[in-house]
């Protein structure tokens, strides 16, 4: 999609929404489904090794931990669609809100390619920033500007 797309259905519905990219997640699913029945096999065979102490027992135990809480946030997010990114009138949100008023800056995306991110700052800086990931918009190189122009609108 592009600016233009987003300002048409932003006057015509009063908002855009980003819901999470299922394909996305769809591979990230089987990226941790595949790491984490492999970190189970070989932790299962270290344990009837009876070999699961020391550091390596306790990284490759840490490891089974970070690939079951990675399989399992991704079967969250596509069971529920969520969390969903929202601009509209008001400002941004992804789970959370920060109104046009509240927004410091948008910064460029930044981050390793396919897990880029725009980053949205607060006015505030007790206020935790907000982030759009790629998991919800494809072309961040587009978003930010269109995003930056909005901000300027109602700040005006």
């Amino acid at each position: 999609m592009s600016a233009d797309t987003w300002s048409a259905e932003l006057e015509s519905k009063g908002s855009v929404v980003f819901p999470p990219r299922r394909g996305r997640l769809m591979l990230r699913l089987i990226g941790f489904g595949l790491l984490m029945v492999m970190s189970a096999w070989t932790n299962w065979d270290h344990l009837r090794n009876d070999d699961i102490s020391g550091t390596l027992g306790v990284l490759r135990l840490t490891a089974l931990a970070a690939f079951v809480y990675g399989t399992g946030l991704t079967v969250w997010q596509l069971v529920t669609n969520r969390p969903v990114v929202r601009v509209d009138a008001d400002g941004i949100s992804r789970g959370r809100s920060l109104r046009w008023s509240g927004i410091g800056s948008i910064e460029d995306p930044a981050g390793l390619p396919g897990a880029r991110t725009v980053q949205i700052l607060p006015a505030d800086r007790r206020t935790r920033p907000l982030r759009i990931p790629q998991d919800n918009v494809e072309n961040l190189d587009a978003l930010t500007p269109w995003l930056r122009s909005l901000h300027n609108q109602h700040r005006t």
